[in-house]
């Protein structure tokens, strides 16, 4: 269940300007080498520029300015080793920019402590010179790229960010998540032991949840998040800072109001633990394994608080949801 304002404040500034710009691709080396142990295309280095530091921590860029290029040149700086970036599909940056002509940082994802969640890595949801150079590219890769305009912002530059129209751009990515490449069709560990008596009865059909009942739960739900571990899978742990695909149900506690679900419809895939999702699933689903089902009751602070949803999830209510976790993006 997403929240309904995205805690990635920066993606707006970042990205204004890019529908704007050129479609060519970026001219690639043949010159560049290839990192034997992961067979990832590695690029060649980018004269001017130094990007030192950690995969996943704000790197310490170094650009000699100005940056005169004529083309869009791309350096792997670390290869990772997890599971490549696919076009079409969601992926999990962390981005640093610079202005290239006069050498200063312009923008980065690292100060606000979450990555830039990309719905769809394709045309006209990234840049023309950060698409191109991320393809393929694995989980936990760092990727320099020095853009020329019309892979960046293109003619019209980006005024907020003090980019001109004729400012190259300095991008360091960081690959961080990609949409799961495993799913499983549904819960499928084993049941949970020590599950409580007096929780609400979920009702479900072929595997399907169809409904939760809270005759035999208690009439005053309790002030605290409770997660309930239903079938424990024996798959991979689901991660802070990661793309996780779901089965939900969700229903407004003791009422018969079902607000949403995914169960006749697909599976759905979120980032977890980066502040795109309600307190309740952030908090409570890091670390439950792919194949498990969660119950999940979550208070108002847990979820839309007092403000609510409207028109189905009024003020100060609490949720329960039934979660299954069907995919998760293993770390590189």
């Amino acid at each position: 269940m997403r929240r309904r304002l995205t805690a990635l404040t920066l993606a707006p500034l970042l990205l204004l300007g890019i529908a704007a710009c050129g479609e060519e691709e970026a001219p690639s080396s043949t010159d560049s080498t290839t990192d034997e142990s992961s067979n990832v295309d590695m690029g060649d280095e980018i004269p001017g520029v130094k990007v030192t530091g950690e995969v996943g921590e704000a790197p310490k860029v170094d650009i000699d300015p100005p940056l005169e290029i004529d083309a869009t040149q791309t350096q792997v700086i670390e290869a990772g080793d997890g599971n490549p970036v696919v076009e079409g599909e969601q992926v999990l940056l962390n981005l640093y920019l610079g202005n290239a002509t006069t050498g200063d940082e312009v923008a980065s994802t690292y100060e606000q402590g979450a990555p830039f969640h990309v719905q769809q890595a394709s045309e006209g949801q990234l840049w023309p010179g950060v698409l191109e150079a991320i393809i393929d590219k694995p989980v936990g890769s760092r990727v320099a790229v020095a853009a020329v305009p019309q892979d960046a912002y293109g003619e019209a530059g980006n005024p907020e960010l003090k980019i001109g129209k004729d400012d190259p751009v300095l991008f360091v990515v960081d690959i961080m998540s990609v949409q799961p490449t495993e799913v499983v069709d549904g819960a499928d560990g084993d049941g949970a032991g020590d599950i409580p008596e007096d929780i609400p009865t979920i009702e479900e059909e072929g595997g399907a949840v169809t409904n939760i009942d809270f005759a035999n739960a208690p009439a005053k739900p309790s002030s605290e998040l409770q997660v309930i571990p239903l079938t424990e899978g024996e798959g991979p742990p689901a991660r802070d800072g990661s793309l996780v695909t779901f089965d939900y149900f969700g229903q407004v506690y003791d009422t018969e109001t079902v607000f949403d679900e995914s169960f006749s419809k697909e599976p759905v895939t979120f980032p977890l633990g980066i502040g795109g999702l309600i307190k309740g699933w952030d908090e409570g689903l890091v670390g439950l394994n792919r194949g498990s089902r969660v119950l999940i009751i979550a208070p108002p602070e847990f979820a839309y608080g007092a403000q609510g949803s409207p028109p189905k999830i009024p003020g100060d209510a609490t949720l329960a949801f039934v979660v299954d976790i069907l995919g998760v993006d293993e770390p590189s």
